[in-house]
């Protein structure tokens, strides 16, 4: 196996302090960026006001933020594998907090546009360090445990910034307390620089760039966490350029890996937002007044919170070929309570929070957090941080499509449609998996290439591949 013996140490180790402090300070990115990313919802109303803005203005502006964690993610995925995980990961949250604070001051629309935009692209380089680094940290029969802590944050801060931006809509009044949420986002993001500070940097990230001078810095902070690896078993592999690691990941021989990360980020894109973006619409148009709504939203993601816990205990068990499975696949069923409910006139508000609830449970629960498994469990060490990248560029580049879709063919088609989709994406995502549970880095990345390809080669590969099974 690659690697065997420098890295059975990190991939046979139990759970510990430092596995737990790397997993909550890589969450507190996704905590940030869903009090963000949230927090733009309580600034529709207000900047479209005060800065007298069209419709379509204010939607752009918030499709700036999408688009910016989708090119950051890229960006950072690529630099990430160039220049290492521990760099990106400290210094993005110097963006995060500057950029934070910049939009909630901002004082017309090309500022707030352009901060915005700003926030989102140090948002998704996060995503692309913080990933990788704690994969690649992680014991092989936990990770996905720990990688699934992730979304776990993603979704205490999409609570959090619910409940402040109800707090300060009664307090201050709405056109004033999206810039409060805003400045509160900026504290995780400096926080997140002093606890970083001291993380070390990815042995396996350095060991496979050719980075020698930084292993010695690296066992000395790992001894200090009570992790000891022997020096003497560590190779440094041959530098590559950003064009080879690129070729790493986008080469022929690794299409469906390419294909099942896409379907990943694509395929919960094209189906969550009915539910986390229009909840509220829903609920008002029920009759609902807007803090209730805001109730009933808050609601929703509460139990949505529950479906993350749940798949945290278990997915490391079950696995995650079935969890992707049943986190879309099931998802129909309150969908299709929902369809019966519109034609026969019995749609209720307890009904559609009840619903939305129990989708949001397996979808954001199974399929939310199946996002932050596959893309870096499957690549290589070289490309790891692109194949991030490359789950994130879909899974925010197609969530404003999903939105006009709805917007388009109104809500009771959007329903027939998110029906249809979860089982084409469940079926078609089993079909493009395979199981990585329990299973090194090193031995899922050989997994990710075609039989016939390691066929060609040698069979030795083969052979180390069917023991590491």
């Amino acid at each position: 196996m690659i690697g065997s013996d420098t890295y059975s140490v990190l991939d046979n180790a139990k759970v510990g302090k430092f596995q737990r402090r790397l997993a909550v300070t890589a969450a507190l990115g996704p905590f940030t960026d869903a009090f963000n990313e949230f927090g733009a919802s309580i600034s529709l109303i207000a900047v479209g006001i005060l800065f007298h803005l069209p419709a379509v203005l204010v939607a752009a502006a918030t499709a700036a933020y999408w688009v910016g964690v989708a090119g950051g993610a890229i960006f950072g995925g690529i630099a990430s594998d160039a220049i290492g995980r521990k760099q990106i990961f400290l210094y993005d949250t110097i963006g995060m907090a500057v950029f934070a604070v910049l939009s909630a001051v901002s004082t017309g629309y090309i500022m707030y546009f352009l901060t915005r935009l700003a926030l989102g692209i140090f948002i998704g380089m996060d995503y692309a360090a913080a990933v990788p680094l704690l994969a690649e940290y992680s014991p092989s029969k936990r990770r996905g445990g720990l990688l699934s802590t992730e979304k776990l944050f993603f979704m205490f801060g999409t609570i959090a910034t619910v409940v402040i931006g109800m707090a300060f809509t009664y307090y201050v009044g709405v056109l004033l307390a999206w810039r409060y949420d805003f400045l509160i986002a900026a504290v995780p993001a400096i926080i997140l620089f002093g606890l970083r500070f001291d993380m070390p940097a990815s042995l396996r990230w350095a060991k496979a760039s050719g980075r020698k001078d930084l292993i010695p810095k690296i066992l000395k902070k790992l001894h200090k966490e009570g992790i000891d690896i022997d020096p003497d078993t560590i190779k440094v592999d041959k530098p590559q350029t950003i064009k080879e690691n690129m070729h790493e990941f986008f080469n022929s021989r690794n299409k469906k890996t390419i294909a099942y990360i896409f379907w990943i980020g694509a395929a919960y894109a094209l189906t969550v937002n009915l539910v986390s973006v229009y909840a509220s619409v829903v609920l008002e148009n029920l009759g609902a007044s807007s803090f209730f709504a805001e109730e009933g939203t808050l609601i929703i993601d509460i139990i949505g919170t529950f479906g993350v816990i749940l798949t945290l205990i278990v997915v490391d068990r079950i696995g995650r070929r079935l969890m992707g499975l049943f986190g879309f696949v099931l998802g129909a069923i309150p969908l299709m309570v929902l369809i019966i409910a519109d034609v026969y006139h019995v749609m209720t508000i307890p009904l559609v929070i009840a619903m939305f609830g129990l989708f949001f449970f397996i979808n954001v629960g199974l399929v939310g957090t199946l996002q932050y498994l596959p893309a870096a469990e499957v690549s290589t060490t070289k490309s790891r941080g692109l194949a991030v990248g490359w789950e994130k560029l879909f899974e925010f580049g197609l969530a404003l499509p999903a939105l006009t879709l709805y917007a388009y063919i109104g809500l009771f088609y959007s329903f027939i449609y998110d029906t249809i989709m979860v089982i084409i994406g469940g079926i078609v995502l089993y079909l493009l998996s395979f199981e990585t549970k329990n299973k090194t880095l090193e031995a899922n990345a050989m997994r990710a290439e075609s039989k016939t390809q390691m066929k060609k080669t040698s069979q030795g590969p083969v052979e180390e591949t069917k023991k590491a099974d």
